[in-house]
């Protein structure tokens, strides 16, 4: 039973990770038509070059507890590679259920978006003023937005 409530968790996980990837690509492509036709507008589009790119083709989320040290860890692909131009954003939702037998003390968390070749290209992270208790069996989503 408890292998399947965890699959559904994963595959639940997995669809609104789909949906927010659609959205962002909808959101990008439409993000793009829109400089390109304000470019053409005022007669910049030639004039410059393209902003630089960042590429990223997965993320971690690293949970820490209220010394520093890391709670737990984990990565996921982002389903291919995407490229991101300045004023662009990306939101990351991660989730986090605890299978330990005590509570997880979680201080701060850092979200570290990875290159194709598994390095780390940018990190960002928030902390809370208080500690994050999330009992044994319980889940708790971590939400963080990166703003090239």
């Amino acid at each position: 039973m408890k292998q399947f409530e965890e699959q559904a968790s994963n595959s639940s996980w997995l669809r609104r990770l789909g949906s927010l990837l659609t959205s962002f690509r909808a959101s990008r492509s439409e993000g793009a038509s829109h400089q390109a036709q304000s470019g053409r507008e005022n007669g910049t589009a030639s004039e410059s070059g393209p902003p630089a790119a960042l590429k990223i083709a997965g993320y971690s989320l690293v949970l820490m507890g209220p010394d520093g040290e890391v709670v737990w860890t984990r990565e996921w692909d982002s389903g291919g590679v995407f490229e991101f131009r300045p004023r662009q954003h990306l939101w990351v939702y991660c989730g986090f259920t605890n299978h330990s037998q005590s509570e997880a003390e979680i201080a701060e968390y850092e979200v570290e978006l990875m290159g194709e070749d598994g390095a780390i290209v940018e990190r960002f992270s928030d902390s809370f003023g208080d500690l994050v208790i999330v009992p044994p069996g319980e889940s708790k989503n971590f939400p963080a937005e990166w703003r090239m």
